[in-house]
């Protein structure tokens, strides 16, 4: 076994480490070890990761105006979802011979730039059932959600699946009736919990458990009728919650701050998982030997993963997003259901397998720099050669690539064994995940040879300003559904749709003041903020643990040991 190596990222020249466990890794699936260290590896793709903006656009087939995760102005051929998904045009008119002179990445640049690419990343029964969706499939009577699976009549969120009526939220999983909540697990009728599972008719929790009828508390296991964390009878729980009208915006506002103060006297555990064992990272869901993992479940021996939704991951290194029978993924985005030994590799999936360096193929085994193929094999920049000659040819283009690498406008070199280089990416710098996570001015973007995407939004005529809407969710009728109004945080003009009011009416719950962006947006920051971790001291034991807390954040933070000793 290799001992561990220091080594200089060449991007932002600071030091990291390659452990002996990653050599073990590299070595299995026949790559050089990286060049960029975890974190410019993370930025590089999720800078093919589109964020929460939507356009109109004209799709280059049908000449339809529709919408799509690209603006008018991007320089690629964009069909809608219903076109790129039919028959309409073959992959196999989109092909490149290899040509040895030049690199081979450059090569594939500009096949990328001529193939089609998918406008919209739904399936087209989502496209019927919920048009303003993106990133979504099995989705029904759904607006404005963004990387989600298997929901009903939910609005507003990011990284929801498998959830009914679920309103202002994300990363919620398995639930009915949400509304301002985050990390939910399989809750019924909660009202602006965070960190809580399987609970049941609960307003403002913090990290609780099985519990029902529980309001503005924290720690909480197995409980009932507590308010503020005081135990009280049945009758004492619904006279005190009878006195409380959350559809009153004032009144949510006020309970919101109480409970914010209430949560920061008592102490936070230091990282979120259930089921684990020898993982590090937080927000873990029953998985083994992962390391530097976030919002991952179901996964084994992983490393470097993020937004893993579905079982089952295992053995895969610097991968981000899906899974669902994922095996043997490398420095790939958006990849899943019953993949292995892809990549290099974008928007891969459905039984694809020895995959490299390909974006936007279904269903494809043994391809290497393609774009758009479905259902082939064999196949290199779309042409597709007979097995023997394609394997020749694969060892030849590897060879080649670290010969004649690829040389970004930054000067950075790309030889076999990197992932694309993120100036060739469909999406603008700022539109994209990498800026939530790495944000950058727009000089600092394009000077280094990234898109810009500078903000054309239409603005509506503002025809009521937040400010005067009626307070009480009682009090709103459908006449707010035809106005414009202005967000309180951004100043554009949204609208309240009859579906929106609907859910809000049936559950009690006042209307935002913030445009549906915002309101993501919002979720998405604290969701970023909770993707790395830093050193702390716990507060009971004082032995050194990791967390996503900082100490403006929370002052009292446990460690496991403690944690457990304190709550259960």
């Amino acid at each position: 076994m290799k001992e561990a190596q220091s080594k200089n990222c060449i991007n932002c020249k600071q030091d990291f480490t390659i452990e002996p466990e990653d050599f073990n890794f590299y070595e299995k699936i026949k790559v050089p070890p990286p060049t960029f260290c975890p974190e410019c590896r993370l930025q590089r793709r999720l800078s093919w990761m589109v964020n929460l903006n939507l356009f109109k656009r004209k799709c280059d087939l049908c000449g339809e105006n529709v919408i799509c995760k690209y603006e008018p102005t991007a320089p690629f051929v964009v069909f809608c979802h219903n076109c790129w998904w039919s028959d309409k045009w073959d992959s196999a008119n989109y092909t490149k011979e290899i040509d040895f002179s030049k690199p081979f990445l450059l090569q594939f640049r500009e096949l990328f730039h001529e193939t089609p690419i998918l406008g919209l990343s739904i399936d087209v029964i989502t496209g019927k059932l919920s048009p303003y969706v993106n990133h979504c499939d099995n989705t029904k009577n759904s607006y404005l959600i963004f990387y989600s699976a298997r929901n009903e009549d939910s609005m507003y969120g990011f990284y929801l699946v498998s959830n009914k009526a679920v309103l202002n939220s994300s990363m919620i999983f398995n639930s009915e009736l949400c509304f301002d909540g985050k990390n939910n697990f399989k809750n019924y009728n909660a009202i602006r919990c965070i960190d809580t599972n399987e609970s049941i008719d609960c307003a403002f929790l913090k990290d609780c458990v099985n519990c029902n009828h529980c309001f503005a508390s924290i720690n909480l296991r197995n409980k009932s009728y507590v308010f503020f964390n005081q135990q009280l009878t049945k009758e004492e729980y619904f006279k005190k919650i009878s006195e409380i009208d959350l559809g009153s915006f004032k009144k949510y506002q006020e309970i919101k701050r109480k409970a914010s103060e209430h949560f920061i006297k008592y102490p936070w555990r230091a990282v979120y998982e259930n089921l684990t064992q020898n993982c590090t990272g937080s927000y873990l869901f029953e998985s083994k030997n992962c390391k530097e993992c976030y919002e991952v479940g179901y996964s084994k021996d992983c490393k470097y993963c993020m937004l893993m939704k579905q079982a089952s991951v295992k053995d895969c290194y610097d991968y981000t997003d899906w899974g669902f029978g994922a095996e043997m993924i490398y420095d790939s985005i958006v990849v899943g259901e019953n993949v292995s030994n892809v990549k290099f590799c974008w928007y891969v999936y459905s039984n694809s397998s020895e995959m490299e360096y390909s974006a936007l193929c279904v269903g494809c085994r043994n391809c290497f720099g393609c774009v758009g193929l479905r259902n082939k094999q064999y196949c290199i920049l779309n042409k597709q050669y007979p097995k023997e000659e394609y394997l020749t040819l694969r060892e030849k283009i590897i060879k080649h690539m670290k010969e004649m690498s690829y040389i970004d406008s930054q000067g950075l070199v790309y030889k076999y064994g990197e992932f694309f280089p993120m100036e060739f990416s469909s999406y603008p710098y700022n539109n994209s995940f990498a800026n939530f996570f790495f944000p950058k001015t727009k000089k600092e973007a394009t000077e280094i040879g990234l898109q810009w995407q500078e903000s054309n939004n239409k603005k509506h005529p503002i025809t009521i300003s937040f400010a005067d809407l009626p307070d009480s969710i009682k009090d709103t009728n459908d006449r707010i559904t035809k106005e414009i109004i202005g967000c309180s945080t951004c100043e554009k003009g949204y609208k309240i749709t009859k579906q929106e009011l609907d859910l809000s009416k049936k559950m009690n719950v006042p209307l935002s003041r913030q445009c549906p962006f915002c309101r993501i947006g919002e979720k998405v920051n604290k969701w970023v903020s909770q993707m790395r971790q830093i050193s702390r001291i716990c507060y009971k034991c004082g032995v050194n643990f990791k967390t996503h807390y900082k100490k403006e954040e929370a002052e009292k933070v446990l460690c496991k040991e403690c944690y457990l000793q304190e709550v259960y």
